[in-house]
């Protein structure tokens, strides 16, 4: 199957995409921060990656990643999904959903909110593996 890195700070989280995931025949790599993430791809060479938003040193840095992988010539075609609860942890008054997703805003392929239900993360990973 294919090669998924997820990035998350949450160790729950993080165990749970696993599951999910590697029963359903994939290969997971895992990282609990956005630092050195353009060498941390090179080296795992993903065909998917799975990207929270929120982290404690920055609630932006999904998003900070995001842009900075597609600006990347050599990382820009892997498809980004963000899994996040931003939408829960936020004050906002609004949310965010795959509507939102540009190439300014949030250069991405796909958007879920956690917590996701397996089915949900497993079809959402197929469709975004197929069309990459």
């Amino acid at each position: 199957m294919a090669n998924i890195l997820i990035i998350d700070d949450d160790l729950d989280i993080i165990d749970s995409l696993k599951m999910i995931l590697e029963s359903n025949g994939h290969q997971i790599s895992v990282k609990t921060d956005t630092d050195d993430l353009v060498s941390t791809i090179q080296q795992t060479s993903p065909d998917l990656i799975i990207l929270d938003i929120i982290f404690p040193e920055d609630p932006n840095a999904g998003f900070a990643a995001a842009r900075e992988l597609h600006k990347n010539e050599e990382v820009k075609d892997i498809p980004v999904l963000l899994l996040s609860a931003v939408n829960q942890q936020s004050n906002m008054s609004f949310g965010f959903s795959e509507t939102d997703i540009s190439e300014d805003f949030m250069p991405v392929k796909g958007f879920i909110e956690k917590p996701v239900e397996p089915a949900v993360l497993l079809s959402k990973v197929k469709e975004l593996l197929e069309t990459a």
